[in-house]
């Protein structure tokens, strides 16, 4: 199953909480930290462990999904798509605005979140197709073949 990592404004959080316990694969653990969501200001050292977590997991994930809404300033979504374009990881754009680095080999844009996650979705259910079928069996065959003239 592809795992999704959401790159976007903090404030969005219960939007992936939502989409998550939906079943869409979301990992990140920036969507449940406290500093995002109870007013607490993180000290200086829990941001820094807050960042590195953030873009291992951007680099981690099959999939960053980059959401960036009308007037948003993508400042940390940036780093986050950055790092998974780095990992050698997909990137999916959602954004009204014009993002360069969308033209990326590995980046699809999207004009609309549902058209993402319906995307994302279809992905996961061809996955998990694919694990379900076993392959035919002249391919068996075929690999003993090979390994006897190999």
């Amino acid at each position: 199953m592809p795992t999704v990592y959401v790159a976007s404004k903090a404030r969005h959080f219960a939007w992936w909480r939502a989409l998550r316990a939906a079943g869409v694969p979301i990992v990140g653990s920036w969507i449940d930290w406290s500093g995002n969501s109870d007013g607490a200001e993180p000290t200086s050292d829990a941001w820094s462990r807050h960042w590195y977590r953030c873009v291992d997991e951007a680099a981690a994930a099959d999939i960053c999904l980059f959401v960036s809404n009308t007037g948003e300033t993508a400042c940390g979504a940036l780093l986050e798509a950055g790092a998974a374009l780095a990992a050698g990881k997909q990137v999916f754009v959602v954004s009204p605005d014009e993002w360069t680095f969308a033209h990326h080999p590995r980046a699809r844009t999207f004009p609309t979140l549902e058209a993402a996650i319906t995307a994302i979705m279809a992905r996961q259910a061809g996955e998990a197709g694919r694990e379900k079928q076993k392959p035919p069996r002249c391919l068996g065959w075929a690999a003993s073949i090979f390994r006897m003239h190999g």
